[in-house]
């Protein structure tokens, strides 16, 4: 079993390595402190100090808590990760002047610096720094506002507290052993092929709702005027601005991901029609939608098989790309399968100078499967962006983080499907990528209009109520569900249950990413001229590039909303294709 185990000995071998790393850091930020007494003049001597410091801190954080995750049962992993958070802390706010110094600079001597070879490592840096400064308050200003930034974030703390403490839902009474219905078993209940006992989870989750509506409502609303009055403080034009901002993304690449959902929305509802036709209903309900046309597919895979198809999957990548997928099989990055003290899941993650470690829960079925692919996928973006950048230019944005991994599942998807031989895996196969779509391209660009509708009536001086938030979040599941389903009126309240709407204008990353990744898999399959080379260049470009420069460069202009009608036109097509396999 040792063989299906990562190895973290690769970033430390014993704990005198790990004491070692904590008192270079601690010696290091005792050099800090001399060198705040004249910062401008030892601005470069500060910003390499703080490179080495976070990059050995970084070593100590990800390993930690890979300690922890590979067996949470063990006191001194545990013990090991709380120390190195609490020292991560402590370190990022020492180092929280150096934004504010660099504002300082006149302009004139940034450029001096910014074109100086001594700086060149820190170009990118500085040049992003430099685009706050229109949007940089004074240092007081700035000071308040980041102390104030606490009681900003109670609203998102008070909806967390009361979704996942206080709330508790009834009992349902359905199931072969009458369990309590809880945030955890809510989505396996709605994929039961039981109707009833699918009905009876939804409504029970949305009467509990109902009770704390003005209070969501509330928190919601609190959340809105926060990025508001942020916004405005900080000199932009909307609310919307100031998240897309730190990834210079322009409003039109938002607003064109809806357009193109609109005008595709005639097959979202032609999918669901399939979907009623495949289950038997003659009404389809907001209950149903999540409902497998068939259930899984009995097909054993254990992991030397897994490996074997991926390999094979991803050859349309080349050579390059497929022997750094054998590196992460023969040199130890992945922990396969389930063990006691094991974090549940499965992540990619790793360091500047580690391997990109991936942990799995593997258990010989498909979605283990597609899982390795797509987590592959992160951790050979993460490899080729630290080998061909220095460490501070090494990472990738959230926005381009799901784009290889899906890409991975892309691909392998397209394997499976021309390789099968089983009418019923076909099947099985087209609903779980039809489901992907489903949920990550029209569910999160739903929710993105809703964030873009609620945002801008608030800027308007227009008070949202629970009465509010739940008409215009019904009049939208009305829109891409269609008038052919049933749109029940208990879906109006589940904005309430959504956490990414705290996290201001982040969901529609999602729907973009997918997309992206979708028409890339589909030029690259066709072989398409310079493809794969401008892929594998978006794959070691780290964060050099901002994320809507690097997938223009890539093949994928996310600001034209051709390309995500293009990604729609692949479901389109597999929408086609499953209506010869249920008829």
């Amino acid at each position: 079993m040792e063989n299906y185990k990562w190895d973290l000995s690769k970033i430390f071998k014993t704990e005198e390595e790990i004491n070692t790393a904590v008192k270079f850091i601690d010696e290091e930020m005792k050099r800090l402190e001399e060198l705040k007494e004249n910062p401008k003049s030892n601005l470069l001597s500060i910003l390499d100090l703080r490179s080495s410091v976070s990059r050995t801190m970084d070593k100590l954080y990800v390993y930690s808590h890979m300690k922890r995750d590979e067996d949470a049962n063990i006191s001194s992993n545990q013990k090991l990760a709380m120390e190195m958070e609490s020292l991560m802390n402590s370190i990022g706010s020492q180092f929280s002047f150096i934004e504010p110094l660099i504002l300082g600079i006149e302009d004139k001597e940034l450029n001096k610096l910014i074109d100086s070879q001594e700086y060149s490592i820190y170009k990118t840096y500085i040049k992003r720094v430099i685009r706050k400064k229109p949007h940089t308050l004074s240092e007081k200003e700035e000071f308040i506002l980041s102390s104030a930034s606490e009681m900003g974030d109670s609203a998102q703390n008070t909806f967390y507290m009361l979704s996942y403490g206080d709330m508790k839902f009834p009992v349902l009474e359905k199931t072969e052993e009458k369990i309590e219905l809880t945030h955890a078993n809510y989505t396996n209940m709605l994929t039961n092929p039981n109707r009833n006992i699918r009905q009876e989870a939804f409504e029970k989750m949305y009467s509990t709702y109902d009770k704390y509506k003005n209070t969501f409502a509330s928190t919601l609303m609190g959340a809105i005027k926060n990025l508001v009055i942020q916004s405005k403080l900080k000199n932009f034009e909307s609310a919307r601005t100031l998240p897309l901002f730190e990834d210079d993304v322009d409003l039109s690449v938002y607003d064109s991901l809806i357009s193109a959902v609109h005008d595709k929305l005639t097959t979202m509802y032609e999918y669901l029609e399939v979907k009623k036709k495949g289950l038997k209903l003659e009404e389809l309900h907001m209950y149903d939608v999540y409902v497998p046309l068939i259930e899984g597919v009995d097909r054993k895979i254990p992991y030397e098989e897994a490996k074997s198809l991926i390999i094979e999957a991803l050859k349309p990548l080349g050579e390059d790309y497929v022997k750094i997928i054998e590196k992460a099989f023969n040199e130890s990055w992945i922990d396969v399968y389930p063990r006691e003290g094991k974090k549940s899941g499965a992540y990619s993650w790793g360091c500047y100078d580690s391997n990109p470690y991936i942990l799995m829960n593997y258990t010989d079925d498909l979605n283990s499967l597609f899982t390795l692919a797509h987590e592959l996928g992160h951790s050979v973006h993460s490899y080729l962006s630290r080998k061909n950048n220095p460490y501070i230019n090494s990472r990738y944005t959230i926005f381009v983080a799901e784009v290889a991994s899906t890409l991975n599942e892309l691909l392998l998807m397209d394997y499976m499907l021309k390789t099968s031989k089983d009418e019923n895996e076909k099947l099985y196969l087209l609903n779980y990528h039809l489901e992907q779509f489903r949920t990550t391209v029209f569910r999160q660009t739903m929710f993105a209009e809703f964030e873009r509708e609620i945002h801008k009536r608030v800027e308007n001086k227009e008070a949202l109520t629970a009465k509010e938030f739940s008409d215009i979040y019904y009049e939208l599941n009305k829109k891409y569900f269609g008038e052919n389903m049933k749109i029940d009126e208990q879906i109006a309240l589940e904005w309430a249950r959504i956490p990414h709407f705290y996290s201001n204008f982040y969901v529609y990353k999602y729907a973009t990413g997918f997309s992206a990744a979708t028409v890339l898999s589909t030029k690259i399959l066709k072989s398409e001229k310079g493809t794969l080379e401008d892929y594998m260049e978006f794959l070691s470009d780290g964060g050099n590039n901002f994320p809507i420069d690097q997938l223009q460069k890539a093949g994928a202009d996310m600001s034209d909303e051709n390309t995500v009608k293009s990604a729609l036109d692949v479901f389109a097509k597999e929408v086609e294709d499953i209506k010869k396999l249920i008829n």
